[in-house]
């Protein structure tokens, strides 16, 4: 089975979600403690809505880049793997009639939330929409001009600059807000913020993930902050002058309701005002810690995914199925000059955490599925599972069959520790080895 970058069982998933926090929670500690106060603002803006976006996919990158990352032989012949023949496997019998088990929920969990925060950001917008489909539009250059008559705060969206022409304003005032918000408009705030409120919905069981947007809004409105200022006339050019604006305006009772939207009068009034009168200069050296806190999280994520450091979680208090009396094991190697590998606890050990992972699929009960799916794999020369495929499957309704594969594969994949791998003139080898997984209904 290829592997895919959206993980589709119970332990990819806890384990993805694992690596993202580690990825997002490092990543959001640099800006908060390193990088929040320096003036590089296009630095920040890109820094907030990339990590995100690095830490949604680095885990599943390095997966894939592992499974498909082709193994040197150590026996000195290229290509070299030894055939290990057939290991004993697990029967796993259907006891109950739960229609769902804890791989299945897990999953569907995440899903169902993705889903709800997709659900409330077309809400948002489609409230949006409405407050302001019967407002006059006047398309000016590079902008479209939507005056609101006071039902809603000066604020962008889009293309689209809501204009409060209510407030008691003076051209040179008036000059500097509408430069604050087609500053807005021509960097694309708006398309940042959906970028990452979709990345913030697929990761939402992430907590670091929820403290992006504002972290980004708050850069936004420093860069519009210092366009504006370059383009006001110079009775608003001062920092103090158009501080005292900012303040003035932010003291009105109105404050917007509307949360994708840039309002010029939204809570961040205090942090602009201070960092538009900051004249410390830019410690531009910060942005290149980025570098080594990349590499750490490469290497911790790749050892994580190598050395099987996230397991799977324990089986559900409620047993789903039935570990049948192993066979003895068999001799996986006769002859001089060999040494046959070992798996941590044994043959009985590896039976035992095989079941401990598979759980008896619902759509395969349900389908009145059994059989026998055969797992074969490859214990490279340092221990790790590599290549897991399945090679026979019984017979019966697709979905149902899809789902005995995925059980089986993914308890192989994701079995602990780490093998003694085969001895073959005193050097490691690869071999090949088959597990029969087998599915017998009550």
């Amino acid at each position: 089975m290829s592997p895919t970058l959206l993980p589709s069982t119970t332990p990819e998933l806890l384990s993805w979600l694992l690596q993202s926090t580690l990825c997002l929670g490092a990543c959001w500690l640099l800006y908060r403690y390193v990088l929040r106060q320096e003036r590089f603002f296009h630095y920040n803006r890109r820094f907030l809505q990339f990590t995100p976006w690095l830490a949604l996919l680095l885990p599943r990158l390095v997966r894939v880049g592992l499974e498909y990352w082709p193994a040197e032989p150590a026996s000195g012949e290229a290509g070299a793997v030894l055939s290990g023949g057939l290991l004993p496997g697990p029967t796993v019998q259907a006891v109950g009639s739960a229609l769902y088990s804890l791989p299945q929920w897990l999953p569907l969990l995440y899903l169902g939330g993705v889903l709800l925060m997709l659900t409330l950001l077309a809400a948002r917008l489609l409230r949006l929409w409405l407050r302001t489909r019967h407002l006059s539009r006047e398309p000016r250059t590079g902008y479209v001009l939507v005056r609101t008559g006071g039902q809603l705060p000066t604020s962008s969206f889009g293309r689209w600059i809501l204009w409060d022409e209510t407030v008691p304003l003076s051209p040179a005032e008036a000059q500097a807000v509408l430069a604050h918000e087609i500053a807005h408009v021509q960097q694309g705030h708006t398309a940042e913020k959906l970028r990452l409120e979709l990345v913030r919905a697929l990761l939402w069981p992430v907590p670091f993930v929820h403290l992006f947007p504002r972290a980004l809004a708050q850069v936004q409105e420093f860069m519009a902050d210092s366009a504006a200022l370059r383009l006001a006339s110079p009775v608003t050019a001062s920092p103090t002058a158009y501080a005292s604006l900012l303040a003035r305006l932010a003291l009105r009772p109105y404050q917007p309701d509307l949360p994708l939207t840039q309002s010029f009068t939204q809570s961040l009034t205090l942090t602009r005002i201070r960092m538009l009168t900051q004249s410390t200069a830019a410690r531009r050296w910060k942005q290149w810690l980025l570098l080594p806190l990349g590499t750490a999280l490469l290497a911790s994520v790749a050892a994580c995914e190598q050395a099987g450091e996230l397991p799977p979680p324990p089986p559900p208090a409620v047993a789903d199925a039935a570990l049948a009396p192993p066979p003895p094991p068999p001799a996986l190697y006769e002859g001089d000059g060999q040494t046959p590998p070992g798996y941590p606890g044994g043959m009985t050990q590896l039976m035992t955490d095989v079941m401990k992972r598979v759980t008896y699929p619902a759509a395969a009960k349900q389908a009145k599925v059994a059989g026998t799916v055969f797992v074969r794999f490859v214990v490279s020369e340092q221990g790790y599972i590599q290549d897991a495929e399945v090679m026979n499957t019984p017979k019966g309704p697709r979905p149902a069959v899809e789902a005995l594969k995925s059980e089986a594969l993914t308890a192989i994949k994701t079995l602990p520790g780490r093998w003694t791998p085969c001895q073959r003139d005193g050097k490691a080898v690869a071999t090949r080895y088959t597990i029969p997984v087998q599915f017998a209904l009550k």
